[in-house]
C-alpha cells in the first residue's frame, strides 16, 4: 500500500478500491498504522504499530442496501463504517491479516496474526457478499470494543475497591488484581 494524499492538508488514503481515510492529513504520509493486536502469542501488548508499505489489498465491503432498524419506518445505511482487509506479509505469519475500519473517529486498525487467518480471510473474500463481509468486519469490531470495556470495569471495580496491588519481580514492576472477597453473611 502506498498512501496517495488529494492536496496537501487533505487526509492521506489508501491506495486501492477502499479509499479508505488515515487519520494524518500532514505533509509527511503515514508509515504505520496502530492495530489492535487479535491474537497476541508473543504477549506484544494490546496493540502494534504495523508498517502500511507491506499490505496487500485483499477486499473491501460496503454495507450495501438501507435495512430496517428495530423502529418499523426508519431505514439503517450503515454508511458511516467503512473496512478493508488486507494481507499482512510483515506480520508474524506471511499470511497475517489487517482489518482497517474507518468511521467518524478515524482510522482502526485489528491484526489477526496466525496460520489461518491468511486462508480463512481469502475464503470469505472469494465466497461471500460485501454485505456480509461487512457485518462480520463490524461484528468483530464490536464484539472486541465490547470485550475491551468489560475488563477495563473489572479494572476500574478492583481500584475503587482497593484490590491492585503494584509488585515487583526481577527489577520489573506488576499490578496484581487481588480476587474479591465473598460478602461474609451470617446465618
Amino acid at each position: 500500500m502506498n498512501p496517495t494524499q488529494e492536496r496537501p492538508g487533505y487526509y492521506w488514503k489508501t491506495n486501492d478500491p477502499a479509499d479508505l481515510p488515515f487519520n494524518e492529513a500532514g505533509p509527511e504520509k503515514p508509515e504505520t498504522v496502530r492495530c489492535y493486536n487479535m491474537q497476541d502469542h508473543l504477549n506484544q501488548g494490546e496493540f502494534r504499530h504495523v508498517p502500511v508499505a507491506g499490505l496487500e489489498f485483499l477486499t473491501f465491503c460496503q454495507f450495501g442496501e438501507a435495512r430496517p432498524s428495530r423502529l418499523a419506518r426508519i431505514r439503517w445505511t450503515g454508511d458511516s463504517h467503512d473496512y478493508g482487509i488486507y494481507r499482512n506479509p510483515s506480520g508474524l505469519y506471511k499470511d497475517g491479516i489487517v482489518m482497517l475500519e474507518c468511521h467518524g473517529g478515524g482510522m482502526v486498525g485489528f491484526t489477526f496474526d496466525n496460520l489461518i487467518s491468511g486462508e480463512t480471510w481469502e475464503h470469505i473474500a472469494a465466497n461471500f457478499s460485501s454485505e456480509m463481509i461487512w457485518n462480520l468486519c463490524n461484528q468483530v469490531a464490536h464484539a472486541y470494543r465490547a470485550a475491551r470495556d468489560a475488563e477495563r470495569q473489572i479494572v476500574y471495580r478492583a481500584f475503587a475497591e482497593g484490590r491492585l496491588k503494584k509488585r515487583r519481580r526481577h527489577n520489573k514492576i506488576y499490578v496484581e488484581l487481588v480476587a474479591a472477597q465473598p460478602n461474609q453473611t451470617a446465618a
